[in-house]
């Protein structure tokens, strides 16, 4: 059975869920909703769905082992492996620029000490920018500078430098 889903209000940013919880409480509700308007009971999966923990949320708990034969190229996994190489690339060109021999990452770490945050989290305040040139893309058709893929390119590469620099601050090494 095939079910199409209209979105009519996109939500302001002050809407969305002030933590974890909030949102698994709210996604709970909105399911039910859902279920009720159609008279039926949410499946087992949409309530499994609804209650990822903290612990579950970026821990790698809950990712798989690859098997030899899962290691194999799908449809569309060449394609993101290139974007992956893509960005690798952008961060080695743009290290020469702005972070130093003793530290690819320096930039990051010294803006992050100006407004007194951790690193990862300047990274993070990086990728907010970013999204917010999408989001002037999404409502006026075109930016003025950095185009739509460069914009993603660098949020992903901003992604990968927090997650080294978060990882970094919690005490995980590769």
């Amino acid at each position: 059975m095939s079910e199409t889903v209209t979105v009519t209000t996109t939500p302001e940013q002050d809407q969305y869920a002030a933590d974890l919880e909030t949102a698994n409480a709210d996604l709970r509700r909105a399911v039910a909703e859902r279920h009720a308007r159609k008279a039926v009971a949410p499946p087992p999966v949409a309530e499994a769905a609804c209650d990822v923990t903290a612990q579950d949320c970026c821990q790698g708990s809950r990712m798989p082992t690859l098997t030899k034969a899962d290691q194999a190229t799908r449809p569309g996994s060449g394609e993101f492996l290139a974007v992956l190489d893509e960005v690798a690339q952008l961060h080695r060109r743009k290290t020469l620029d702005y972070g130093t021999d003793q530290d690819a990452l320096s930039n990051i770490r010294q803006s992050a000490d100006v407004i007194g945050s951790p690193a990862w989290a300047g990274a993070i305040l990086r990728i907010s920018d970013k999204m917010h040139r999408l989001r002037s893309f999404f409502h006026r058709g075109a930016v003025e500078f950095d185009g739509v893929e460069d914009t993603l390119l660098d949020i992903t590469a901003y992604a990968a430098i927090a997650l080294v620099l978060y990882r970094e601050s919690a005490g995980h090494r590769a």
